[in-house]
């Protein structure tokens, strides 16, 4: 018999770490090619272009001990450029004139006595005719230019001796990130998640240190208590995925609250008896698969799933998991509040990354490649989102109460087969959802292999001469499609 395939149907929103791949791939791609661009533009030409109209153009510049920058008494964006050996002024203060200008005349006024000692240039292209600089005064350097034509483009430039501009702490900042290599942002973005996931590992080695869960030596062939597989599964699992819903559908079809049908294409659900000693959580989950409806078939999971992003009731199965567990002792604080805690910490993360990328390409300030340190910064948030429901949260009763568990999970791993018995598949019924909890349901299975088996009357199908194998393979691949597809329709904060 083949296995069947129930593809889950593609739902915009719940698929986070495969919009973060594309994002960091597009955010990359994005970088690299801003970079690339830039550098072939020419990055030296620094602040916004002046155009000057008239037959004589007389421009005052003034530059501040700070390295503010100000035109005709007008601060300007100009940077002042600070290289190796000079604190560098380089303004493109004339760009293509709408007409020809006789004379054109600048006084670049220094913060300090430093024009003779300052190298500077006038570089006038594409139809200036005459053009040089001179120092004035100590203090002052002047500019001219004549019969400038509408194609001209004029820029000055002034090397004052290095140390003349005192910069102040952010431009301090900006000049060492700028001057750092072009390899380095792109290695950032290997650092800084291997930081995270370092970090991380350590602090949950650490924690299951000092929270240690004694390996039984010994299985024991029955459940240690009497809880729901859903809590035996939070307890081992410490957050609520796919196989606890999984493995609630199995626990409500042995107590006949429902029916599973197995059709030649496709599967569909039943109503039961319903028993009204239902827990919270389960009824809720009946609630979502049902509402008011006898019976639910593939196709109307399929269109309910589709036309949602995020369900309440699917968020309030876990959080009811999550609640019973915590009332039992078994976590210090309740799991869902400390993944919440982890979950906005690095979403808000991922947004401050987000938000930085754009505006390492927005703003000027800083190279375009300083990208790279925030694509880093949004996959170390996606680590630290991911390995935060590995660490261990449980009480030392909790830690007990597991040793016991992964004691009887022995018993179902175990490869030896089960002696038959009348009732040796009410047994395999019975404990069925555990071993789906407990990662096991494939090895539990085989240990009834050798014997002639029965369906159960809460699995309806129309095929006949089915084994246990065949069984599985039928009912596996529709309780874990239903589990995969509403547990991905929780809320934030609800995993």
């Amino acid at each position: 018999m083949n296995r069947k395939k129930y593809k889950k149907p593609a739902v915009v929103g719940v698929y986070p770490r495969k919009l973060l791949f594309f994002l960091v791939v597009f955010s990359l791609s994005f970088a690299a090619f801003s970079y690339f661009n830039n550098n072939r533009i020419g990055a030296d030409q620094i602040g916004q272009d002046n155009i000057y109209n008239g037959e004589d153009v007389n421009v005052e510049v003034e530059v501040k001990s700070d390295g503010s920058i100000f035109v005709d008494n007008k601060q300007g964006n100009y940077k002042v450029n600070f290289l190796n050996d000079a604190d560098e002024i380089r303004i493109k203060i004339l760009d293509n004139p709408s007409n020809y200008i006789d004379n054109f005349a600048l006084n670049l006024k220094l913060p300090s006595p430093v024009a003779t000692e300052t190298k500077h240039n006038i570089l006038a292209i594409h139809g200036v005719t005459r053009s040089y600089s001179e120092a004035v005064d100590s203090s002052t350097i002047a500019y001219y230019a004549s019969d400038i034509a509408p194609t001209a483009t004029i820029t000055i430039v002034a090397a004052m001796p290095k140390g003349t501009i005192n910069p102040s702490l952010i431009e301090k900042l900006t000049k060492s990130v700028s001057s750092l290599e072009f390899s380095f942002w792109v290695y950032l973005v290997l650092i800084l998640p291997a930081i995270a996931f370092i970090g991380m590992l350590v602090f949950i080695k650490f924690t299951y240190r000092i929270n240690k869960v004694d390996n039984p030596e010994k299985a024991i062939s029955s459940p240690p208590m009497a809880i729901p597989p859903a809590l035996v599964g939070v307890l081992y699992h410490q957050r609520v995925t796919p196989r606890e819903v999984a493995a609630t559908l199995v626990d409500l079809a042995l107590r006949k609250d429902i029916y599973i049908l197995d059709r030649e294409r496709g599967f569909a659900f039943g109503k039961g008896k319903f028993d009204q000693r239902l827990l919270g959580y389960e009824k809720l989950l009946l609630s979502k698969i049902f509402k008011n409806n006898m019976s639910a078939s593939q196709e109307y999971l399929q269109q309910k799933i589709q036309n949602q992003v995020y369900s309440k009731k699917v968020s309030m199965v876990s959080a009811g998991i999550y609640a019973i567990a915590t009332r039992l002792g078994y976590f210090r604080q309740n799991p869902r509040k400390i993944h919440a805690k982890y979950w906005l910490f690095g979403t808000v993360a991922m947004l401050v990354g987000l938000a930085g990328f754009a505006m390492s390409f927005i703003t000027k300030t800083l190279p375009s490649f300083t990208a790279f340190f925030w694509v880093g910064m949004m996959i170390s948030a996606l680590v630290i989102i991911i390995m935060s429901a590995y660490i261990p949260m449980r009480t030392e009763l909790g830690n007990e109460a597991l040793s016991n568990w992964l004691a009887f999970r022995k018993f179902l791993a175990d490869p030896s087969p089960i002696e038959y018995s009348p009732t040796v598949f009410q047994l395999f019924e019975a404990y069925l959802p555990y071993a789906i909890v407990l990662d096991c349901e494939a090895a539990w299975s085989r240990r009834f292999m050798d014997h002639t088996f029965t369906i159960p009357d809460w699995f309806i199908t129309d095929k006949n001469g089915l084994g246990i194998e065949d069984f599985c393979l039928a009912l596996f691949p529709i309780v874990s499609y239903v589990g995969r597809s509403l547990a991905a329709m929780r809320e934030p904060g609800f995993e």
